[in-house]
């Protein structure tokens, strides 16, 4: 492979051959701007060296705003579920579009992404926005490098935002049975109920099927999730593997179960012909899925009702972790029941357990002392 440098005015030009097209076409670049000899024959020895280890990136003024919406998310659609593609869709057009999207893809730097994640903090939004924001721009460039668009990937030298602790925070006892009265004659009373005594996330209840409800054997089986998408939502797998389950059910809300199938058969008697059978266990009036958004927007409406200050649908879900943590459930279960890993379990909730470090010393001194 050839190239030189040259000078062209008061600044010095870069030209090499590339290679050559399958017609067998010589292909040559040049690269003019360069400040000095030196720092133009850096630049060719660093162009013919990964020409020669198949590391080079062909120069290119796409922008970034255009490969992310003209390449990366076509190519990456039919790989990730949709509800994901909408987040990516979204952070793509609301926060990196705005901040970095008339930059050349080739001329992005570290700092430049620095600048964007600034930005994002000024404005006032959240650390875990910003660490979505990163988490998009990174792989997104990832893919760029895989693609052999990019011949490094400058998110690597950005600093992403620091992680926040998770604080889940729970309802106590008390406020929970004053919100389960409240819901006591709301047409989806056995929902709330379900979501109380399982900790089932929204999309999970949502999806959950009459068939993989057993009311004589008193357990739920959980094998998918419904999520939003734009336009209207879809059905798909639970969120990881561990949340494919089967969980046992207290008498009272099984109980709740068979009243609310009975309402159900009733309004599809009412319905007839226009009721769409889906077998799921919650519905709307004519059998059609209930959009998980919704599903937090009408709990919104009743916890505040209900007199409860704070806590979107997911608090039942903390809640139902929490008050099985307390009452001494061990960390195993708790983890099965909730689809999740011990390890994940104990630090989202463990700040929210009453025993002290002090209080253990004194169980095991107690327990040792009493033994002799």
């Amino acid at each position: 492979m050839r190239g030189h440098v040259r000078k062209r005015g008061a600044t010095w030009t870069v030209v090499y051959d590339e290679g050559r097209t399958a017609e067998g076409q010589r292909v040559q670049r040049s690269r003019g701007g360069f400040a000095s000899r030196r720092e133009a024959q850096a630049f060719l020895t660093d162009a013919l060296a990964r020409l020669s280890d198949g590391s080079y990136s062909a120069p290119s003024r796409t922008t970034l705003g255009a490969f992310l919406v003209d390449e990366w998310l076509p190519s990456i659609a039919g790989t990730i579920r949709p509800l994901t593609l909408t987040t990516y869709e979204s952070v793509v057009r609301l926060r990196i579009g705005p901040g970095l999207g008339e930059r050349r893809l080739q001329a992005l730097t570290g700092g430049h992404v620095n600048a964007l994640y600034r930005e994002l903090d000024e404005a006032g939004l959240s650390v875990s926005t910003r660490r979505l924001t990163h988490a998009v721009l990174h792989r997104a460039l990832s893919d760029a490098v895989r693609w052999g668009r990019l011949v490094r990937n400058p998110a690597d030298a950005a600093d992403p935002p620091a992680a926040a602790r998770s604080k889940a925070t729970a309802w106590t006892p008390k406020e929970l049975g004053r919100f389960l009265r409240h819901v006591n004659d709301d047409r989806l009373c056995a929902l709330w109920r379900l979501a109380a005594m399982t900790g089932c996330r929204r999309g999970e209840l949502a999806a959950v099927m009459w068939r993989g409800l057993d009311l004589d054997a008193d357990t739920l089986t959980i094998s998918a999730q419904l999520v939003p998408t734009r336009g209207g939502c879809t059905f798909g797998p639970p969120k990881s593997s561990r949340g494919l389950r089967t969980i046992a059910l207290d008498a009272l809300t099984v109980d709740i179960l068979r009243g609310h199938r009975e309402a159900q058969l009733l309004e599809r008697a009412v319905a007839g012909d226009a009721y769409d059978d889906l077998d799921l266990a919650f519905c709307d009036e004519l059998g059609g899925p209930l959009n998980p958004q919704h599903l937090t927007d009408r709990f919104t409406t009743l916890r505040a009702e209900a007199g409860i200050g704070a806590g979107s649908l997911h608090i039942l879900r903390h809640t139902h972790a929490t008050h099985l943590l307390v009452s001494g459930v061990p960390v195993h279960v708790v983890a099965a029941r909730l689809g999740d890993t011990p390890a994940t379990v104990m630090s989202v909730y463990a700040h929210l357990l009453p025993t002290s470090d002090a209080a253990a010393a004194s169980r095991v001194a107690a327990l040792v002392d009493g033994a002799r």
